[in-house]
């Protein structure tokens, strides 16, 4: 059939593939998230609160002098030291200076904890560190992500929603009772 133009439509995974695709440049490209790798940012210990039965909180904040809000994912440039804390930091660094961003719970086997973001350090220690003032709120549980991920599973849904409804509409070329089209 030389005659036979009839283009082939792109299968099911592709169209979510670029679907998500598409979600994700809406996340990364959102007003105020500068995605740069490594920035200025400088890992402050904001003072520590000791407990009666000899663990401690560590709480960190951090200085970024840039206009700009810097992300950085938690790995070799942004590691809390000892590795059985690593995860609790933050991730997302806003203009400023800014205390009280994350605190972590430490045992009492543990002296001091790091935290280190690209080569800059602040080490907070259970006798070493400022003690926190007594009306001290720490910081909420999380990092910032909050908004982003929602987008990102929302992006997810949306185009395994689109999948399905797109999978249970009769195709054009198919008769309804299933068999071929008439000619």
């Amino acid at each position: 059939m030389a005659g036979n133009t009839r283009r082939r439509r792109p299968s099911r995974g592709t169209r979510l593939a670029v679907t998500a695709a598409a979600g994700a440049l809406v996340v990364l490209g959102t007003p105020g998230a500068g995605m740069a790798a490594g920035g200025p940012m400088k890992p402050l210990v904001t003072c520590v609160i000791p407990a009666r039965d000899g663990s401690w909180t560590a709480v960190f904040g951090y200085e970024n002098p840039t206009p700009l809000t810097w992300t950085e994912a938690r790995g070799f440039d942004n590691v809390l030291t000892p590795g059985r804390f690593d995860g609790l930091q933050v991730t997302t660094f806003a203009p400023g200076t800014h205390q009280g961003a994350f605190s972590v719970q430490v045992p009492a086997s543990y002296a001091s904890i790091e935290w280190q973001v690209h080569s800059r350090h602040a080490t907070a220690s259970r006798n070493g560190s400022t003690s926190c003032p007594s009306s001290t709120e720490l910081p909420a549980d999380g990092n910032g992500l909050g908004t982003p991920m929602v987008l990102v599973a929302a992006g997810v849904v949306g185009a395994a929603s689109m999948a399905v409804s797109r999978r249970r509409r009769l195709r054009p070329d198919t008769a309804a009772d299933g068999g071929p089209p008439s000619t």
